[in-house]
């Protein structure tokens, strides 16, 4: 043990063949050489514990976050809230597969969304892998944990024909033809607010979809590169949308504020806000999207086309709408057929 020129006693002890200092400010050796002997203890004792699922989490996340998109922050953020108030407090060693099975389930009775159970326990599964690799834990409790099945989804409500026909016939509103652009392209609303009219080939009839906008609070930031690179893609530049785009320099928004710059989110809510009281119609950006969606299906578009063009990483996505459809059809047949039989 040695004195330091401050004054403090150092020892250096090694362990788990790395060096670990131990500093004491008592007034004598005697009294350093038993406070950093009560440290060693307090060390061990932590050291067999191991990090509380709490600390784990904070470190995961400081080094996680910072390469997240902040609409999937958004998400992220209330879920890791809930895992920590769950298992914050336990060290991570003592967390078994059945206490988190018992958590999922007990969430999931709770009548939450297939959705908001599924994002508790990849939360749980991303911190228990980086306790993996980060050598805190041997195996992850949450590899063979599964949501319970059946449970509830959110279900987006289609446009009816009579919503259609209004998003036809009122481009003249405010924001009207953003809702038809959107109504024709199957284009997300960032990917829309972030189009140049560089990004139009009139002669080949394609717009290029290589970037988005996404709002940090209030102000707008373009990414250049979608989520996936499924975002990047070409649609079509359908003839009823072609007549509508005017020739403007190339650098100009085609959907900008007042000053000729992007959307913050204030000016797109109030525009979105007036559209809908101006024509009625209570209905969301991706509404129009999904109405592109099935329109692709009615045209007879096969699912891997379908995909491209609406910019789906996962061609399961794509299936999930073309099967809804399916049974919608199916659905309204057996009605129509139910209501002729029983007229005869």
């Amino acid at each position: 043990m040695k004195k330091r020129s401050d004054g403090r006693y150092c020892r250096k002890i090694k362990i788990h063949n790395k060096f670990v200092y131990f500093y004491s400010s008592e007034k004598t050796e005697k009294q350093a050489v038993k406070d950093i002997e009560r440290q060693l203890i307090e060390y061990k004792e932590k050291d067999r514990q191991g990090k509380t699922f709490s600390e784990v989490a904070d470190e995961w996340s400081d080094y996680h976050f910072p390469t997240l998109e902040h609409n999937t922050l958004k998400q992220y953020r209330p879920a890791l809230a809930d895992v920590t108030a769950q298992f914050g407090r336990f060290y991570i060693k003592d967390i078994t597969s059945n206490q988190i099975d018992l958590y999922i389930r007990s969430y999931a009775k709770k009548g939450y969304a297939q959705k908001t159970v599924k994002t508790r326990l990849l939360m749980l599964n991303l911190i228990m892998k980086y306790a993996v690799i980060n050598q805190y834990i041997i195996n992850n409790p949450c590899l063979y944990i599964t949501i319970p099945k059946n449970l509830p989804k959110k279900k987006r409500e289609g446009l009816t024909a009579e919503q259609i026909d209004a998003v036809k016939y009122n481009i003249d509103k405010t924001f009207g033809f953003f809702a038809y652009f959107l109504l024709n392209t199957g284009l997300r609303k960032g990917e829309a607010l972030a189009l140049r009219y560089s990004d139009i080939d009139f002669d080949k009839k394609i717009i290029k979809v290589n970037k988005t906008i996404e709002w940090i609070g209030n102000v707008p930031n373009i990414k250049n590169h979608p989520k996936t690179d499924a975002g990047i893609r070409e649609v079509p530049l359908l003839d009823c949308l072609l007549g509508l785009i005017e020739h403007k320099t190339a650098d100009e928004l085609i959907f900008p504020n007042s000053n000729g710059e992007l959307l913050r989110n204030g000016n797109f809510t109030r525009l979105w806000d007036k559209y809908r009281a101006e024509t009625g119609l209570n209905i969301t950006p991706h509404q129009l999207r999904h109405a592109y969606a099935t329109t692709l299906y009615d045209a007879g578009i096969d699912i891997k086309t379908a995909q491209y063009l609406l910019g789906h990483a996962n061609i399961q996505t794509t299936m999930d709408i073309y099967t809804h459809l399916s049974q919608s059809r199916q659905d309204a047949a057996a009605d129509i057929l139910n209501k002729f039989v029983s007229s005869l």
